[in-house]
């Protein structure tokens, strides 16, 4: 056997022998918060533009909940829609070392297939769990293995590498073999797409919910007997060789128990790429001691990476908003607020952010660490006031499951009720210990 298909099938092996009783406490602790965050930025996309054209366009009757208002759908249709709005708010999870956003391709693919079975109802939540923690490794690995290059590319890994993450999870769900699983990776690495010219448009959402769909599909193919290669991702004209970089197989050699990448997840407190959330980390903390009728100047000193990432300069929409450092430092500063309620048409055209954005200077620093970030603010009087901050610092366990249940009654709450609210987090909550998939789909659902 080959060296690049061996390593695929030490990694499938993985995925498949993967049991919840192997998985340490803190691990799936995790799971469950991501999980309540996905959901929550889901629900709150209830009425963003993208996610309601989506619908229109591919809404097929089934047995699948479409998270972003309840409605009954086909399961890929489940898939695509749910995987926009979990990732069109950009306030959705975030794993540095793969360069990925981890659940929003992930979870919709594995929520789909749960249901579409027909057995939601009797489907212990600790198999859907296991799923999406094996979906979740495998696509870390996958994609710390190309990262950064692949990034530096001009690929987008949360749909390049989610896919795979996605057809994981399905196939685990399937109860599908190591080889049957190296099958959907093989036909995942023909439909991977997603780029970084998508930044600040809807495209981005979506090539997020095509993963999602089609890393379903390529998993059911698979337990329908269609085969693929079984090295499609490391091996020779595979899905690394063709997608401009070298890959290191040896990251993804190392064994689930070994590093589990659940640990390493950063939850968003801000609603905006990721790369602008240092900056409002420092100006949050320099708000209160700044006049802000007397700024004169706000320089960031930013990684060189985030010139492609987030620096759009003149903002249109919100979602340009939301990739662009100048507008939201003006956020952070006038509003002392970057939420899902700032990024709206009204406060694109604010006359006084729009006058703040403006005074922004951003320099590149090859020398920054990815989310490092210096700022100064310039004042009238010549004085200035500095302050630095690095959004790669992980919250302890009890603040990444505050700001998970907090985003989930912010975001949800008002668009289901608080009672509701409480009763989903309480039914994703029980997922470990007993709790059925339907338990909490049923609470998404419109009827």
């Amino acid at each position: 056997m080959a060296l690049e298909e061996e390593t695929e099938a030490l990694i499938a092996a993985e995925a498949t022998a993967l049991a919840l009783e192997s998985v340490p406490t803190d691990v799936i602790e995790a799971a469950v918060d991501c999980i309540i965050d996905a959901l929550a930025v889901s629900i709150g996309a209830s009425a963003d533009e993208t996610v309601g054209l989506a619908a229109r366009v591919a809404d097929a009757p089934g047995l699948c909940t479409r998270l972003n208002g309840g409605a009954l759908v086909a399961p890929r249709t489940a898939a695509f829609v749910n995987g926009i709005a979990a990732h069109v708010l950009d306030f959705d999870d975030w794993l540095p070392s793969a360069g990925l956003h981890p659940t929003a391709p992930l979870l919709p693919a594995v929520l789909a297939q749960a249901e579409a079975s027909g057995h939601s109802s009797s489907l212990h939540g600790g198999r859907l769990l296991t799923a999406y923690i094996a979906g979740f490794e495998v696509q870390a690995r996958l994609g710390a293995s190309v990262a950064p290059g692949h990034y530096q590319a001009g690929f987008h890994p949360t749909s390049s590498i989610g896919i795979f993450g996605a057809a994981t999870g399905v196939a685990h769900l399937l109860g599908l073999e190591a080889g049957e699983i190296q099958h959907a990776w093989g036909l995942a690495a023909t439909q991977a797409a997603g780029l970084r010219a998508a930044f600040g448009t809807m495209g981005k959402s979506v090539q997020v919910g095509r993963a999602a769909e089609a890393g379903l599909l390529s998993a059911q193919l698979s337990a329908a007997g269609i085969t693929a290669p079984n090295a499609a991702f490391f091996g020779p004209r595979g899905f690394a060789a063709t997608h401009g970089q070298e890959a290191s197989a040896n990251l993804a050699r190392v064994p689930f128990a070994e590093k589990w990448y659940l640990r390493e997840v950063l939850i968003k407190r801000h609603a905006s790429c990721f790369g602008t959330h240092a900056a409002i980390d420092a100006l949050l903390a320099l708000r209160d001691d700044v006049d802000l009728g007397a700024v004169r100047e706000v320089e960031l000193v930013v990684p060189e990476i985030l010139r492609t990432v987030c620096a759009i300069s003149s903002v249109t929409t919100p979602l340009e908003g939301k990739f662009s450092l100048a507008f939201t430092a003006a956020l952070a500063l006038v509003r002392g607020s970057c939420q899902v309620s700032d990024f709206t048409a009204g406060s694109v055209l604010d006359p006084l952010l729009k006058s703040v954005a403006d005074r922004v200077r951003i320099t590149f620093d090859t020398t920054l660490q990815p989310q490092q970030t210096m700022v100064r603010v310039l004042l009238t009087d010549g004085t200035a006031q500095h302050h630095s901050a690095d959004s790669l610092v992980l919250p302890t366990r009890h603040e990444r499951r505050a700001i998970v249940r907090c985003k989930l009654h912010d975001l949800a709450g008002p668009l289901i009720g608080a009672e509701r609210c409480g009763a989903l987090l309480a039914a994703i909550e029980q997922l470990p210990t007993g709790g059925a998939v339907s338990d909490v789909t049923s609470l998404l659902r419109t009827n």
